[in-house]
């Protein structure tokens, strides 16, 4: 008679051990991308409300997930956005320097949102955040971050730091933001929850 009670007990522990399990794995998922910082360049007086999504990334299907992905959260805040892939498919030829220029114009848009995708295989966490620190004080602007990132290399990186950099269509900074460190199977298998803390930290800065 005392089988009984004992099975039951068991399966009871194994109940609770299979919720903590699923438990832990949720957490680890939720925590698997961070947004290390987030500021404002100026104040949010005048906020874009159409923008360009602009993926600078090594991987044709990281791009545009990043951008599909971002489109979609905007839109679903009102703001017309548009992704950069349809109109400027290639980043690894010079004349792609210029599309994407003539593209801001040609599209009409008064924001671009870029997302680069900073390889830290040689560069490492600790160096390309002090760098990002340092480019943020400088006086960069759209066009000289394409001039300087395009063409991309054909070598695809194991490691990234995601960047975040909201834009006037005309070249200054409004906003910016970086991730913790990713490898290149985290944005493989999905982005929309480092996306999601992207838009947050916008919403909270009162940029969307």
């Amino acid at each position: 008679m005392a089988v009984f009670p004992r099975r039951r007990a068991l399966r009871r522990i194994a109940s609770v051990a299979l919720v903590v399990s699923l438990a832990a794995a949720a957490a680890a998922a939720e925590g698997k991308y961070t947004l290390e910082e987030a500021r404002s360049i100026v104040k949010p007086d005048v906020r874009p409300t159409k923008i360009l999504v602009v993926a600078i990334a090594d991987d044709r299907e990281i791009r545009n997930r990043f951008e599909d992905k971002f489109v979609t959260h905007l839109r679903g805040r009102g703001i017309m956005a548009i992704a950069s892939h349809p109109i400027v498919p290639s980043l690894t030829k010079m004349e792609d320097r210029e599309k994407f220029l003539a593209a801001i114009e040609k599209e009409g848009v008064d924001g671009v949102m870029t997302v680069r995708a900073a390889s830290l295989d040689e560069l490492g966490p600790e160096r390309w955040a002090s760098d990002w620190h340092a480019w943020l004080e400088s006086d960069s602007t759209i066009r000289a971050l394409i001039g300087r990132e395009l063409p991309l290399p054909a070598r695809k990186a194991k490691r990234y730091g995601i960047e975040f950099t909201l834009w006037r269509a005309g070249g200054d900074k409004l906003w910016a933001a970086r991730s913790g460190a990713c490898t290149r199977k985290d944005l493989q298998s999905g982005v929309a929850e480092l996306l999601q803390l992207a838009i947050d930290a916008l919403k909270d800065d009162h940029w969307v």
